[in-house]
């Protein structure tokens, strides 16, 4: 397995990381919901199961990370 393989498995694995990954691809798929679903892809691949119910649990969870991460 390759180290770059290696470090995708690893990050895909916390929550942070998976979010991180989903937005590290925004630039090159133009959507989110694209850059979403090509990161769970990924995720099912490695894992043998999604990480997150579907693109709308995904905003849920995005969501809170967001408040978490930018409240005082």
């Amino acid at each position: 397995m390759a180290e770059e393989e290696l470090h995708l498995i690893r990050r895909l694995y916390s929550r942070q990381g998976f979010i991180d990954e989903v937005y590290d691809r925004l630039p090159i798929t133009g959507r989110l919901v694209e850059a979403y679903w090509s990161v769970e892809g990924d995720h099912q691949t490695y894992f043998g199961c999604t990480r997150y119910s579907g693109f709308e649990s995904f905003k849920t969870v995005l969501s809170k990370a967001r408040k978490k991460r930018f409240s005082p």
